[in-house]
């Protein structure tokens, strides 16, 4: 899973000057394959769910993770062609067969066979992402990505082969309930018919992120690669590397554009907006709720998000003598020690918050299956994701010293650990979709508050409050993202120039932006680019935004009692991987313990709890024990 956290940290003005010395960091952690592994939950779920009912046993083995470190895992390219061509087969089986039991079979050879894949596709995945310049895996991807299209597409024919044949009425034994849903939604938002505008889609994908890692701007010393510099070089070169790079991507986010109105026209619908949200999974809300919610955030959250921005501002248009000026007052405290020192304390914070977090955080460090490491040739996201065939997750960041640093590697050993407790339970997906997995994310970003002395010292209390107010920032940003997104695949007349007026006007309707003299209003409104959603996993940020207002009501749960928050936490990770985001939340607790986002008046409640919090000074009281 991967994640996208805008942490506003430290911004400050040298007021004589007038020149802003800190700027809102945007960490990329975002997985470039999160839409198609949604996709790919469908087909491994359904398959797993086929083992399941057909083996007359809903209770599956633990999944052992290896005993192998993961500089020792060998990888090997899995033959695609064959995968496909069981998949054909099963196809011919569905149509010309009078007796189930040869297509059962070649559904087990498949799931055997996706599952080998899978697992060779997300190693490979992660030695691209370790190290960028390594072109054997940049080409292995390159092929694993065309034969992940065709896998999938080939896949939701089968399925709709399945439906339509003499062993329709068996759908619900084989695949499982949800299964079947599941596989509807994914055969609906696909045909063999559009296989080649989706192998399009995904090499316009590839050439965004190419084009990302080779931008290049001019310092003193030359031309040199944005990618490689320092973060306090990114952030001074940021303006330059905005302007310079708006209108290219500008016009590669158009032509994903008009490729994917090709593919919803092609399907029958008359948005692409509606085919995202099949291949998203979303289950029990309507797109009409989620307008809802948008306006509701506006109303509730963003004045709130809002006041903070206009007081910093006011503070700094206002000041008279020279100095910094910060959001909160105070500047945003960075990790004490180096980057090892942070994992370090991880362990230490996991081993005394909770046998079984402890457990997992020390086995994924010890076998390797944390590459937190700064490096220049690493890309420059976080992300975590099940390595299939080796039964355990992985996680992938590229630490800096920053404040980001906690923020991040808690948010994605919340990943981790929801895979861990669901592998306990003999499945390799940690939730049905991004809406639930989201939820084990950021709850455990809160979950840690109590233990900031550990990277903070005496500035933990600054650091909690910022770390709010960055989650209250991930949950307008999400909301942007999908408005901004709807408006333009809905409107066939939107050009590459009227993207960034869009963009800031949203901006400003989600309180993300202000207007003040210190506001280069210009480069925000062009750097929407960066947020690599747009071009890779649209309209799954809206899942952030709707889980961000679940995990948000953990805070207050720490508040009254960390032992029975913790517990429920883990009510949450444990539940089965086939509920959707609705039932999770009616299923932890009483049913009313995590209120959904779209329940009456609980927007408001947090909209006061956030602000409640911020005004606060971040202490955090130990309770007895």
């Amino acid at each position: 899973m991967f994640s996208e956290n805008l942490h506003l940290g430290q911004l400050s003005y040298d007021i004589l000057e007038g020149k802003k010395k800190g700027v809102d960091r945007l960490k990329k952690a975002i997985c470039k394959t999160a839409r198609g592994r949604i996709r790919l939950t469908a087909l491994l779920l359904s398959l797993s769910m086929l083992l399941t009912t057909l083996g007359g046993c809903m209770l599956q083995p633990a999944l052992q993770p290896t005993d192998q470190q993961f500089d020792q895992v060998e990888y090997r390219r899995p033959d695609g062609e064959a995968v496909l061509e069981l998949i054909i087969q099963a196809q011919k089986k569905a149509q010309e067969d009078f007796l189930p039991f040869g297509l059962i079979a070649s559904l087990r050879k498949i799931s055997s066979a996706t599952q080998e894949f899978y697992g060779s596709m997300a190693i490979a995945q992660v030695r691209n992402y370790a190290d960028v310049n390594d072109s054997f895996y940049s080409e292995e991807m390159e092929y694993l990505n065309r034969w992940d299209a065709r896998i999938q597409n080939a896949y939701d024919q089968l399925f709709e082969q399945i439906e339509a044949s003499r062993f329709g009425s068996m759908s619900d034994r084989i695949f499982g309930e949800s299964g079947v849903e599941d596989l509807q939604m994914s055969a609906q938002a696909s045909s063999q018919e559009i296989l080649s505008l989706q192998e399009q889609e995904k090499e316009l994908e590839a050439q965004y992120y190419y084009t990302y890692a080779q931008a290049t701007v001019e310092t003193p010393e030359g031309e040199v690669l944005y990618a490689d510099l320092e973060p306090e070089g990114q952030q001074a070169y940021y303006e330059s590397f905005i302007q310079r790079y708006s209108a290219q991507m500008g016009e590669l986010f158009m032509q994903l554009v008009q490729l994917r109105r090709q593919m919803a026209q092609a399907l029958g619908y008359e948005s692409y907006t509606w085919v995202a949200d099949l291949e998203m999974l979303r289950i029990g809300y309507t797109r009409e709720e989620i307008r809802s919610f948008r306006e509701q955030l506006k109303q509730t959250l963003a004045p709130v998000y809002r006041s903070y921005l206009e007081d910093f501002y006011h503070r700094a248009e206002n000041r008279t003598q020279p100095g910094y000026v910060y959001l909160l007052e105070q500047p945003a405290p960075t990790p004490q020690g180096n980057w090892q020192q942070t994992l370090e304390g991880f362990e230490e914070l996991y081993t005394q918050m909770d046998e079984q977090m402890g457990e997992c955080f020390s086995y994924l460090l010890s076998h390797q299956m944390i590459d937190a490491a700064p490096s220049a040739s690493k890309a420059n996201v976080t992300f975590s994701t099940m390595l299939y065939t080796l039964n355990t997750p992985f996680l992938f960041a590229n630490m800096d010293g920053s404040e980001q640093d906690v923020f991040s590697i808690s948010h994605e050993f919340g990943h981790c650990f929801a895979m861990w407790q669901q592998l306990k339970a003999g499945s390799h997906s940690e939730g049905r979709s991004m809406d639930v997995c989201e939820i084990h994310s950021q709850a455990m970003q809160l979950l840690i508050f109590p233990y900031y002395e550990i990277f903070y010292g005496d500035q933990a209390q600054v650091a909690r409050r910022y770390d709010v107010y960055t989650m209250a920032a991930g949950i307008l940003t999400a909301a942007l993202n999908d408005e901004f997104q709807e408006k333009i695949y809905d409107d066939p007349t939107v050009t590459a120039e009227q993207l960034d007026e869009l963009y800031y006007q949203l901006a400003q309707e989600y309180g993300l932006v202000v207007s003040s003299p210190y506001v280069d209003a210009n480069t925000f409104a062009k750097s929407w680019f960066t947020t690599n959603q747009y071009f890779d996993t649209p309209f799954y940020a809206i899942d952030y935004a709707l889980s961000g207002c679940v995990a948000m009501q953990f805070l207050q749960l720490m508040q009254r009692d960390e032992e029975t928050a913790l517990q429920l936490y883990h009510q949450l990770v444990q539940q089965p991987s086939d509920l959707d985001f609705l039932s999770v939340l009616q299923a932890v607790g009483d049913g009313k313990t995590l209120r959904s986002p779209f329940e009456e008046g609980q927007l408001e409640a947090l909209a006061e709890q956030l602000q409640a919090f911020l005004d606060g000074d971040g202490e955090w009281i130990e309770q007895a024990a």
